[in-house]
């Protein structure tokens, strides 16, 4: 372990995609904190402030991106990654398949797939609702699905090498997690959240397999890929990649404080997703007021955010106190589409990058 910390926030929310019914229990929500600092052997990025016994996942845990356009296009991408690398008739399993949209896509394509999840509210016959383990798989999966999933393990090494030991020979795995340089390149504090474990590069991630079939980063860079035969799998041992310094959290905040236009108090963030509940749980700690988080998905509408008690509210509902207001859209990737949804109000929109 490297005697660097390269990011600490103490008492953030453990969860950052679960919403709650009332202010009260949401300002009641569970905290811990986070220590970023890099093994040398692997060169991951981990927080070794972690405890996993902390995280619970229920069906309260809402973490579905899927309704915006912009992220429904980036999941039209994932699907023709996946299926010019395995054929129709192979049998795949999707581990931490979420509420089921991406799976479902799949299945439409004609895949053979099903998933694993405990969060899922669905009823889906092809959907198991609880964890994925080595004991849960019926015959050996063609490949795998991680999307997401990888950087919410606290071994993430060993968890593959378990794969590897359940899977036959030639077993492909499909990897997607966020990409650790992008979020350093933008000061990204955002995206660096209690339920994210570790931090993965493209390097790092792709030096765990001796036969990569795929692999690249995607929207905007955010994201990263790989597809590998999951039988090539062996745990990194001599990392000589990039050494990370210090995250300045203070570098872009400032930045972003001084595109404001309205005074201290009317500002509202865009996105009630891991981003938007980080940012405006720092912003708040700084003395900068959210008066509401705007999300476009149902299953967080008239909630409320962990810690901050701030409210969750639909676009339409919110429209006639948004003119002269600040708003932090919490992905530049979205400023599009949200600039057509309040087109007539003359809104400040900060994207936060």
């Amino acid at each position: 372990m490297s005697d660097t910390i390269i990011f600490s926030q103490e008492r953030v929310p453990i969860f950052q995609n679960k919403v709650y019914n009332s202010r009260e229990e949401a300002k009641r929500a569970a905290i811990g904190d986070i220590e970023l600092v890099q093994c040398p052997v692997t060169g991951l990025v981990y927080n070794r402030k972690y405890i996993p016994e902390l995280l619970i996942y229920d069906k309260n845990y809402q973490n579905e991106q899927a309704c915006s356009r912009a992220f429904q296009r980036h999941l039209d991408n994932v699907l023709d990654i996946i299926l010019r690398n395995v054929s129709l008739h192979e049998r795949g399993i999707e581990i931490g398949c979420g509420k089921g949209y991406f799976l479902e896509l799949l299945q439409a394509a004609g895949a053979k797939v099903m998933g694993y999840d405990p969060t899922y509210e669905g009823s889906n016959p092809r959907v198991i609702k609880k964890y994925f383990t080595h004991d849960t798989v019926a015959g050996s999966p063609d490949y795998l699905i991680l999307r997401h999933v990888l950087e919410h393990i606290p071994d993430p090494w060993v968890f593959l090498e378990q794969l590897k030991h359940i899977c036959k020979k030639g077993t492909k795995i499909y990897i997607e997690v966020p990409c650790f340089k992008w979020i350093l390149q933008h000061n990204s504090f955002y995206d660096i959240f209690y339920e994210h474990i570790n931090y993965f590069t493209i390097d790092v991630l792709s030096g765990a397999f001796s036969r990569i079939i795929d692999s690249d980063k995607f929207f905007g860079g955010q994201y990263f890929y790989i597809v590998a035969d999951l039988s090539s799998y062996n745990k990194p041992s001599n990392y000589k990649g990039d050494n990370f310094d210090k995250l300045e959290i203070d570098v872009l905040l400032k930045s972003l404080v001084a595109k404001k236009i309205s005074g201290i108090d009317n500002n509202f963030v865009w996105g009630a997703g891991a981003k938007g509940i980080t940012f405006t749980n720092i912003l708040m700690q700084r003395g900068i007021t959210v008066k509401t988080i705007i999300d476009i998905n149902p299953a967080k509408q008239n909630k409320f955010a962990a810690l901050t008690g701030v409210s969750i509210v639909a676009p339409d509902l919110i429209m006639n106190q948004l003119n002269a207001a600040d708003i932090f859209i919490m992905n530049p990737l979205y400023v599009e589409e949200i600039a057509e949804m309040i087109s007539g109000v003359k809104s400040n929109l900060i994207a936060v990058s």
